[in-house]
């Protein structure tokens, strides 16, 4: 399995990659290709695929994780360019959301006129789906340990009033490898911790071999919405235990949140950065 990270908001210093705040992976596993998640806004995910010689218009199926536009963002252009891969994402994810900034709501919801336009491309999931050969979409997360405390400036609209973000368009994805499971997690706005733990949940004879994705530690590049110290450190030391093996991570984890996790992981943990490449 091979993994290609089309969007990060980082890239190596002399890359001609694009970035922006999102994430987008494209996976390659035996022949059937998956794009999770498609970016911002600015479509760097699309426009960075055909700088690495990726092609779009050969993916099979693309997953969701959640409705929030720097994973969405260029699922439009993507349409456009691919016509027959379906996209897979909870319904809820369609529903308005907000991000509460110093200068008022801001709007972070998909673009609700790709599904008017696309009606046929989607296909709604609220339930665990296997979409492909041991590549499975879980929508129902378990909540038995705490949220991201980040989550707080998170709000979704519900019968025309903004309430605080629960989070049920949010859903991960578990890849069968080798016996083991390699979990993907957009933002990780459930826990990261409720994610593996309900992979463990379903999968109770398999092995957690490794996560990637984001864990929600940091909004954005927003200084006042930080998860704390003990926050941090308690879910790399879970992590630490739960997991065999290496933990990729990024976007919305931020730097903060690494150097917090790094001295208790060590070389367990991992960046994940725009053009890396994964192969388990």
């Amino acid at each position: 399995m091979k993994i290609t990270v089309l969007l990060e908001n980082s890239k190596f210093k002399g890359s001609n990659l694009n970035i922006e705040h999102g994430l987008s992976m494209f996976i390659e596993k035996n022949g059937f290709n998956v794009l999770f998640d498609l970016g911002g806004s600015k479509e760097c995910g699309i426009k960075n695929a055909a700088i690495l010689g990726i092609d779009l218009s050969m993916v099979n199926i693309v997953a969701i994780s959640h409705g929030h536009s720097d994973h969405t963002g260029g699922l439009m252009k993507f349409l456009e360019i691919n016509d027959n891969a379906q996209v897979y994402v909870k319904k809820e994810a369609l529903y308005p959301h907000y991000s509460k900034r110093p200068e008022g709501m801001k709007y972070i919801g998909m673009n609700g006129e790709i599904v008017e336009k696309y009606p046929d491309r989607f296909i709604f999931v609220n339930e665990t789906t296997e979409i492909a050969q041991n590549i499975f979409l879980v929508p129902q997360i378990n909540k038995n340990y705490s949220i991201p405390s980040c989550n707080q400036i998170l709000f979704a609209e519900e019968d025309k009033k903004l309430v605080n973000d629960t989070f049920e368009h949010e859903l991960f994805m578990v890849i069968e490898n080798n016996d083991n499971l390699i979990i993907f997690s957009g933002c990780g706005h459930s826990g990261i911790k409720n994610i593996v733990d309900t992979a463990k949940n379903l999968f109770p004879d398999k092995k957690i071999e490794s996560v990637i994705g984001g864990f929600h530690l940091q909004a954005g590049s927003l200084d006042y919405a930080l998860a704390d110290e003990e926050e941090i450190e308690d879910i790399a030391n879970w992590l630490k235990s739960e997991v065999s093996g290496q933990i990729y991570t990024g976007h919305c984890t931020g730097e903060r949140g690494m150097n917090l996790m790094k001295p208790i992981l060590k070389d367990r943990l991992e960046r994940i950065y725009t053009g890396m490449k994964i192969i388990f």
